[in-house]
């Protein structure tokens, strides 16, 4: 990966800054944390990084690019928009169960939160970006109406999954993998307007 300026950063720095930031939260980030974590000088911190700020830029953009791959990777498994929903469903719930306990500084904020509290506007850009296609080709399958807009549900999509990160369990087990996606695909497409037989 490369900062703002173009520089290289060492997968090893990308992660012990990105994990650093997670540890803290960007209140009590630092360059100093970081170059703790990775187990080099904070000179060679802030020359593959430049300023705090810029490296909480890197180390947020990576984890937001790192979460958007990893449910590209899930989500292109499926075949149907409804099993495409209901994986990113189950892997954001599988995420929630593996959430850090609180630190020792008392941050307890899963990855998720922590991207959407500081770039919401870009993770719901790139998380847009991904759901419109597939809303489009669910479309042309016959899945979805064709009088459903593919950005408005796109935003539909992703507000669903991301009340998963955040709401507490209710009717569903959010523990159980099959009890998410049953519950997902029983109501996503009616959602968007699907046939029916």
């Amino acid at each position: 990966m490369r900062v703002a300026d173009d520089r290289p950063v060492s997968p090893a720095l990308l992660a012990a800054t990105a994990a650093t930031l997670r540890r803290t939260g960007p209140r009590g980030f630092s360059l100093t944390a970081v170059a703790e974590a990775a187990g080099v000088s904070r000179g060679t911190v802030h020359n593959a990084l430049g300023s705090r700020d810029n490296a909480i830029r890197t180390a947020l953009d990576h984890l937001a690019s790192a979460f958007v791959e990893t449910m590209a990777a899930e989500v292109d498994r499926e075949s149907t928009l409804a099993g495409q929903v209901a994986a990113a469903a189950a892997l954001v719930c599988a995420h929630r169960q593996r959430s850090d306990s609180v630190s020792p500084r008392g941050i307890n904020e899963s990855i998720l939160v922590l991207l959407l509290r500081n770039i919401g506007d870009d993770l719901m850009a790139r998380s847009l970006d991904q759901w419109k296609p597939l809303v489009r080709a669910a479309q042309k399958r016959g899945e979805v109406s064709n009088d459903v807009d593919p950005a408005r549900a796109s935003e539909w999509i992703v507000r669903l999954l991301l009340s998963f990160e955040v709401l507490p369990p209710m009717g569903v087990n959010l523990d159980n993998p099959r009890a998410v996606k049953r519950f997902v695909s029983d109501h996503i497409v009616a959602g968007l307007g699907g046939f029916h037989a």
